[in-house]
């Protein structure tokens, strides 16, 4: 995203085109003004000084600034305006999570007929049917994909690649195919009990409270794992009624969940035990969960993913629950990858190549997890904003994603001095308040404080003498 250009206009009270310049850099800026990392935060000049500019929050006060208002009609018409002229080609794109709604927005502004396949009824993917509402209202996601759809996407529903239609309908209706499927299926636990009633793998669980369906949830909830899907299901387990303890096999400092999440589940009364790793579960002798023996463990050499690997020692300890939730981690769904007749590296993802994003297969190209393994949001996004460029030069014969661009003219100064005002943080509502029901539980920023952020901003695009 091009953060000062979005900054500086709206700084000019040009919320519009600020408005304009962040959606056709990121189709999702309201999910992604949510949810997303914030990586950007780590390359920003203003922490020279105190913090980074909270660009994260700024887009999402834009995003919602329209989105919430009566302009919303008007601005996906000046969106869609901005498609280029028909090409006469047909793409289809499997899967309607971040990475191929991504892909699936700019390949129909680049001119082609865009249609995604979704298994769900709902497009979003892990958007909708992953992230709690508390997180991200499906109300979000709704409008964005509205968006999506005024730009020209068509959607197919409850419909799954491969099973429903076939790889081989796709490549005789569509001109190009992108495969972004995500990874919906649980890691397997090869763990001692894991059969018993009251045991859920977290997505499942999710997506049941997603759905508003019924959850065998118990009163008293194991979480095992430290990624954002334990975290996710702890808040969701105690926004339930449950009592809920987050198990981790490393120290907390080396969770990958996002850190505001796992601060926000503990002022929300989850409990934490570090460097410990399942050994088995308990049942009552009726076939459900009574506890789950831990094994402790200590942290030796540093492994690949640059944290400390765990040890096991030879201490049990045992917990008493009567529900465990595995949040282990989720790989490709490797029925549809075997039926794909797509190459399949060792680690269950699909090959392709790394310049072009062409699988083994003549027509189709991948990207997101189904390529990657699991990551985030924003690099989901990534791969579909890159596979559409990649998709359109080769139906096109070269490259066009720079005319999708307006020329925004904006201030091109450099501040004399730098805006004195802090960074404004996220505002939660009240532990006690919001693990009471699923409504969002954290407010943007106002107008004011959007402005203020934008002020910090040091332009760190322009090139000053001084």
């Amino acid at each position: 995203m091009n953060i000062p250009r979005y900054l500086q206009l709206y700084l000019e009270g040009r919320l519009e085109e600020a408005f304009e310049s962040v959606v056709l850099d990121n189709p999702l800026p309201a999910t992604t003004g949510r949810v997303c990392q914030h990586p950007c935060e780590n390359r920003c000049r203003r922490t020279t000084m105190d913090a980074a500019v909270n660009m994260r929050e700024v887009h999402r006060f834009l995003a919602d600034a329209i989105y919430q208002s009566d302009r919303f009609d008007a601005l996906a018409d000046r969106i869609a305006a901005r498609r280029l002229a028909p090409t006469g080609m047909r793409v289809a794109v499997a899967g309607a999570g971040p990475a191929g709604l991504t892909a699936a927005f700019y390949l129909a502004l680049l001119g082609h007929e865009v249609t995604v396949y979704e298994s769900q009824a709902e497009a979003g993917g892990m958007l909708r049917f992953a992230l709690p509402q508390y997180r991200l209202p499906a109300s979000v996601v709704g409008r964005e994909i509205e968006l999506i759809r005024r730009a020209g996407v068509k959607f197919v529903f409850n419909t799954r690649v491969g099973f429903d239609i076939t790889l081989d309908d796709l490549e005789e209706l569509h001109d190009g195919v992108f495969v972004a499927i995500g990874t919906w299926k649980e890691t397997w636990v090869y763990l001692p009990g894991a059969e018993l009633k009251g045991v859920l793998p977290a997505l499942l669980f999710l997506e049941a409270v997603a759905k508003g369906e019924q959850t065998a949830l118990g009163k008293k909830v194991a979480v095992i794992g430290g990624g954002n899907a334990a975290i996710d299901s702890a808040r969701s387990a105690l926004r339930l009624g449950s009592q809920v303890t987050v198990l981790y096999r490393r120290e907390r400092k080396d969770m990958p969940a996002i850190r505001e999440e796992t601060d926000a589940a503990q002022a929300e009364g989850a409990g934490f035990v570090f460097l410990v790793t399942p050994h088995r579960i308990v049942d009552d002798r009726n076939g459900q969960v009574k506890a789950i023996e831990l094994v402790k463990t200590r942290l030796g050499e540093f492994d690949a993913s640059g944290r400390r690997r765990p040890i096991p020692t030879d201490e049990i300890l045992r917990f008493e629950c009567d529900t465990v939730i595995l949040a282990v981690g989720e790989t490709v769904d490797l029925d549809f990858a075997r039926a794909s007749g797509l190459k399949i590296k060792e680690a269950g993802t699909i090959a392709v190549d790394r310049y072009t994003m062409e699988t083994s297969r003549d027509k189709f190209f991948a990207g997101g997890d189904v390529i990657s393994g699991p990551s985030n949001v924003s690099n989901a996004m990534g791969y579909g904003k890159k596979a559409a460029r990649l998709i359109d030069a080769r139906l096109m014969g070269l490259s066009r994603m720079d005319r999708l661009w307006p020329e925004f003219e904006h201030g091109q100064a450099v501040p004399a001095q730098p805006a004195p005002c802090g960074r404004h943080l996220v505002k939660e509502l009240p532990a006690a308040q919001r693990v009471t029901n699923f409504g969002e539980a954290v407010v943007g920023l106002s107008a004011a404080e959007a402005l203020e952020e934008a002020k910090r901003c040091l332009r760190c695009d322009v090139w000053s003498e001084r």
